[in-house]
């Protein structure tokens, strides 16, 4: 009976154990819930109070990090108060933690990394919640900053995690104006003066059609000549992510009033020689009749 007794007490202090290590984790995920909402309440607060002074992308990149801050205390208390129901001494642990640290930060020096770097990076505002930036290779719109990891979604919709370590080159295209750059190739035979003269009109059509753009749009002229016609170069600024969709708006608009005002755009051309009909002639008189060809088909494709 003694030994029965005994398992039994065991037992149940075992059971009790386990009831309360999962007590500690629900009540630790209890406390990231409410305080998750505490923290969104007072963010709301704060904007209802500053309104406009508020800057979104830096109340959302702090907002952001308070939330992975309390996750990580959370973390670290509820592993402690675990370890003390199991009967581990947890200051003994605590005080063999110097000597710990060491043996680990050999294999930890990335993770330290990543966060030392985090903190620079929130510290020094490189970049922030909504911000389109590149790093690491990997460019998209900045969706989370916590102190180990920057979370990244691209175009294509894609989330990239970067280990904050590996953030040593920052590229940020929501900071300043952008520019927009279109070119547009007409043919050798056209007027590039009444080109330019359509297309800055157009181009003042567009400028009040679209709010984003603050300075142009302006035809800068010849940009170059490539082999199947003259580049006529437009130039804008817009504001931060909006240059892409003027580029679409200006070429979609270039295209229409040149096909309206009868300048044709270039595009390759090939002419092509029959060896028979100049066999007879000479050196001279093949080159002299190879260009009253080319002149010839000039004509008949204006």
């Amino acid at each position: 009976m003694g030994l029965l007794e005994s398992q039994r007490e065991v037992l149940l202090a075992a059971g009790m154990g386990v009831m309360r290590a999962f007590a500690v984790i629900v009540l630790a995920a209890l406390g990231v819930k409410l305080g998750d909402s505490v923290i969104e309440k007072l963010f709301k607060e704060a904007a209802e109070v500053r309104g406009p002074r508020l800057d979104d992308s830096r109340a959302r990149t702090l907002k952001g990090l308070m939330k992975s801050a309390l996750r990580y205390l959370a973390f670290a208390i509820a592993s402690i108060t675990i370890l003390e129901i199991a009967g581990i001494d947890t200051k003994a642990l605590l005080g063999g933690a110097a000597i710990l640290g060491l043996a680990v930060g050999f294999g930890a020096q990335s993770l330290v990394k990543d966060i030392i770097t985090g903190f620079f990076i929130i510290y020094e505002r490189q970049y922030d919640v909504g911000d389109y930036i590149t790093a690491a290779g990997l460019s998209g719109i900045v969706e989370e900053i916590g102190l180990r990891t920057t979370r990244l979604r691209d175009w294509s919709g894609d989330v990239h995690v970067i280990p904050n370590g590996l953030v040593d080159k920052t590229t940020n295209k929501s900071r300043a104006e952008a520019r927009a750059l279109v070119e547009v190739s007409i043919a050798f035979e056209e007027d590039v003066e009444k080109a330019i003269s359509v297309m800055q009109a157009a181009c003042d059509e567009v400028a009040k059609a679209m709010p984003v753009i603050t300075q142009g749009p302006r035809v800068l002229g010849v940009a170059r000549l490539d082999a199947s016609g003259v580049v006529l170069s437009v130039w804008a600024r817009t504001k931060p992510l909006e240059q892409w969709g003027v580029e679409r708006a200006l070429r979609l608009k270039m295209k229409e009033v040149l096909e309206q005002a009868g300048i044709r755009l270039s595009y390759p051309r090939m002419v092509v020689y029959h060896v028979n009909e100049l066999a007879e002639y000479s050196e001279g008189d093949r080159l002299a009749h190879a260009d009253a060809n080319a002149s010839k088909e000039a004509r008949e494709t204006g």
